[in-house]
């Protein structure tokens, strides 16, 4: 069906073509002939009035019969369309061609007339002031033959460019329906169901390259979408099985009969604790899922992120403290600011440095920094803790994974999830890098 289809819309064109080269052929021979009657009338007119004046001033200097022996000279080796005679006032021929007699003239000025050879000129008649009358003859035949020899010169040359257009539109079209053809071959396989399909892409850069790239990159945006979907199902169903069980557990020990007050107390708290868990990782999947969607860039605005690094560090002081660790706050003078989600920022550093004081062990040295540069600016959370092994650092920003020495501590798996879902809103990446020792998280955002 396809293929009938892109038939059929080439015919069409073919037939479009044709009609638009026909109108143009038919405009265009117009034009030239009307156009090359005025230039060629015009050119006339002014051969015409250019002899008369000569003549008429030839009369006056030499007199009628040394101008009737010029004419009959000109009579007997004529050349071009011009042909000229001088009437005596009595209507005798002096000289000159013998095309019409003096009953025969028109009236003095221009008139078209036929001559006794059986063609039709246009005829200027012009009384002379010292007697006489001068007569100028054009033969129209040939203006007329050249005029037709320019027409079809014209339509020759018309013919041969619209041929030209028309092979080079319809091979085009050819061109235009092949590469549409691949961009809609792959949405139809994408609408079946096979998001694996890309469109082709050539190594011309023109609009369907460029058209192809960015269905591509659409589509693998989609799948990227499609498979965290399928990655925050198939992990909710896993990792929260365990604490809705032993919430369930709790709730069920609170509500036995006669289960001691104490007992049941500590079952409804337990089963609090779990509650606030759950919740927390449905809010943490709900913030990645809104800024990978890019809904929360709605929310972006200039923030001054020195001042954030400031007020960030002054409140996870105590708590380093608390761990026996060390903060040190390393930012350029001055204020940098850039346009950001705040609140998505600050729980992207707070997830950082959680990682940091709950890793990093006691007696760590963390640092929080800002580097900038023009294009950019790196928010900076470093410490000298055992760091992460360089083969795991891009596996542990995905959803839920949480190496083996941290499944001992409090968490979710979510943290650094969030941080590179909060890079991505921005334009820009979470780097996981070697501090040697330790971890050196690199939060970079565009400017």
């Amino acid at each position: 069906m396809t293929e009938v289809g892109f038939g059929l819309r080439g015919r069409t064109l073919a037939a479009m073509l044709a009609v638009v080269a026909l109108l143009a052929l038919g405009v265009g021979l117009i034009a030239v002939d009307r156009i090359g009657e005025q230039v060629m009338d015009a050119r006339q007119r002014l051969v015409e009035e250019t002899a008369r004046d000569y003549f008429v001033a030839f009369a006056h200097e030499e007199g009628l019969v040394p101008l009737a022996r010029a004419l009959d000279r000109h009579e007997r080796h004529p050349y071009g369309a011009f042909h000229y005679a001088l009437f005596a006032s009595d209507g005798r021929l002096l000289g000159g061609a013998r095309l019409l007699a003096a009953e025969q003239l028109p009236a003095p000025g221009l008139a078209v007339v036929r001559a006794s050879d059986g063609r039709t000129y246009e005829v200027l008649v012009q009384p002379l002031s010292i007697g006489g009358i001068l007569v100028i003859y054009q033969d129209l035949a040939e203006q007329d033959a050249f005029r037709q020899a320019i027409v079809l010169s014209s339509g020759v040359a018309l013919l041969a460019a619209l041929a030209a257009v028309s092979a080079a539109s319809l091979w085009l079209n050819g061109l235009m329906l092949r590469r549409a053809k691949g961009i809609a071959d792959a949405a139809d396989q994408i609408a079946a169901g096979d998001l694996s399909a890309r469109a082709p892409v050539g190594d011309t850069g023109d609009v369907f390259d460029r058209l192809a790239v960015s269905l591509n990159a659409m589509l693998t945006r989609i799948d990227e979408l499609m498979t965290g979907l399928r990655t925050v199902t198939d992990s909710v169903a896993h990792d929260l099985r365990s604490p809705l069980t032993r919430l369930r557990g709790a709730l069920s020990r609170a509500m036995e009969p006669g289960a001691p007050e104490e007992a049941r107390l500590d079952a409804l708290e337990h089963a609090h604790r779990e509650t606030d868990a759950a919740l927390a990782t449905f809010t943490a999947l709900l913030d990645i899922a809104r800024a990978e969607s890019g809904v929360s860039r709605e929310a972006m605005a200039p923030v001054e992120v020195t001042a954030l690094l400031a007020d960030i560090g002054e409140l996870f002081g105590p708590m380093l403290e608390d761990e026996g660790q060390s903060l040190r706050l390393v930012v350029p003078p001055g204020p940098v600011v850039v346009n950001a989600h705040e609140l998505l920022l600050r729980q992207a550093l707070g997830n950082l440095l959680h990682n940091a004081v709950r890793h990093a062990g006691r007696g760590a040295k963390v640092e929080l920094g800002l580097q900038v540069e023009p294009a950019l600016v790196r928010l900076i959370v470093a410490d000298d803790g055992p760091g992460v092994p360089e083969d795991q650092r891009g596996r542990v920003q995905q959803r839920f994974v949480r190496l083996d020495a941290a499944r001992s501590t409090p968490g979710s798996g979510l943290g650094l999830a969030i941080a590179a879902a909060c890079a991505k809103l921005h334009n820009g990446r979470l780097l996981l890098e070697d501090n040697d020792p330790g971890l050196r998280a690199v939060l970079e955002l565009a400017r």
